[in-house]
């Protein structure tokens, strides 16, 4: 809620300038009918070092104590320099707390603190080549990074060693799935092992097939140990489940990035509802290559979609489909049963995934470093046929319920609203 200079924003009885009562009143009054935390925003001069005046902290101490006391919900406030940000937050249980850091989920990972870091020690010897490229700060950066990656396929396989090779400090893999001998050619370091191979011959017994299916390796098993073979300081978290369990959903919530590379509609819901709510930012990759019955090849591509809060959404860009979706979230029996025409499994080619989990790691690595120029959140589409490139640009969507400014939207709203799957009892 943005205070109109003049009316809003007026001279003050015991300082230059301050908020008016009512514009303070209507915005605790809104902040508390949706769940939400009252914290007052304003701007410092300066670059790279901000705190707040005096005048400012003798105005939170009249003010925030008893606006905690009418909410009983966290109160406080930011002030910016253009590199810098500092807060103070008081809390329900009486305590009161500056913030370590504000993190803005830009085309750039922008971290925000009251002051510059300390320089960070020089990067280790085993990140010398990447490091001469963003310095021993980003190589730090990296490693505190806390990064998701949801699917483990032909994508999201790669993705995870990609990330453990830059020097990520800890990943969250989630997949419900085993390594399959159909997966074994895109699966990097997948072996015949992993699958079982000589248990699921065509033409072993049943039961010998079902106990091979038991012992294959989860995904999420294959994903950490090539992690670790890339980087042996990586922490992972494995979750082999669905991305809607409650404890993948809420994993999501803590993370500083997701990679979405699975294709469910479900996938794709409950990520963009994290991305939304609780300002993480990510990136979707997906590669599709159509063929017809007859064998015909049409125009496969490559696509790379930032997604980020505030901007055009997953449903703004029509990329979830509500009726695919109901059917995603039942059973595989029930979802069997309700299509007429079972669909095939979609190709998969190693090469174009390689180049779709580099495309994403190298957005994900600029972000972070903040070495991305320009603002560009278009999706970018590689057509490796005609080798030709493309950026779509969709629109959002008037009154989108998820990345909207509107009252009724799920932007920016935490935990006050039930996220997709996830069980808060």
């Amino acid at each position: 809620m943005i205070a109109n200079d003049g009316s809003d924003y007026v001279p003050g009885e015991t300082g230059y300038r301050a908020l008016a009562d009512d514009f303070v009143n209507k915005t605790i009054d809104r902040a508390d009918a949706e769940g939400l935390a009252y914290i007052a925003v304003h701007c410092h001069s300066g670059t790279t070092r901000v705190e707040f005046s005096g005048l400012d902290m003798a105005s939170h101490d009249r003010a925030y104590p008893a606006i905690v006391q009418m909410t009983d919900r966290p109160v406080g406030g930011l002030v910016f320099a253009r590199h810098a940000a500092a807060g103070d937050v008081f809390m329900p249980d009486g305590t009161r707390s500056a913030l370590t850091e504000v993190v803005v989920p830009t085309h750039n990972l922008l971290r925000l603190r009251v002051a510059p870091a300390a320089p960070p020690p020089a990067a280790h010897s085993d990140y010398d080549r990447q490091s001469r490229l963003f310095g021993a700060a980003g190589q730090a950066v990296l490693g505190q990074m806390h990064v998701a990656v949801v699917g483990l396929g032909g994508i999201g396989s790669i993705l995870v060693e990609l990330l453990g090779r830059l020097g990520v400090g800890h990943l969250v893999v989630i997949d419900p799935d085993k390594v399959d001998p159909s997966n074994l050619h895109r699966l990097p370091a997948a072996r015949r092992l992993d699958a079982m191979t000589w248990l699921r011959h065509e033409s072993t017994p049943g039961w010998i097939k079902q106990l091979g299916e038991l012992l294959s390796t989860p995904k999420t098993r294959l994903a950490a140990r090539n992690a670790h073979r890339a980087n042996r300081s990586t922490k992972v978290t494995m979750l082999r489940m669905d991305v809607s369990h409650p404890k993948a959903v809420k994993a999501l919530t803590e993370v500083d990035w997701i990679f979405l590379a699975a294709d469910t509609n479900v996938a794709r819901h409950v990520t963009n509802a994290v991305i939304q709510q609780y300002l993480v930012p990510g990136v979707q990759v997906g590669v599709s290559i159509p063929v017809a019955p007859d064998g015909t090849v049409g125009e496969a591509h490559i696509a790379i979609r930032p997604l980020l809060p505030g901007v055009v959404c997953q449903w703004c860009e029509g990329l979830i489909d509500p009726s695919e979706l109901a059917l995603d979230a039942q059973s595989q029996h029930h979802r069997d049963q309700a299509r007429y025409v079972q669909g095939e499994p979609a190709p998969s080619v190693m090469t174009l995934n390689t180049i779709a989990a580099g495309e994403a790691s190298t957005y994900f690595m600029l972000s972070a470093v903040g070495l991305h120029e320009g603002c560009d959140h278009e999706a970018r589409v590689h057509f490796p046929r005609t080798r030709e490139r493309d950026q779509q640009r969709s629109e959002l969507r008037p009154r989108c319920p998820w990345c909207s400014t509107e009252p009724d939207s799920a932007f920016a709203i935490g935990n006050a609203r039930p996220l997709p799957g996830a069980d808060h009892g």
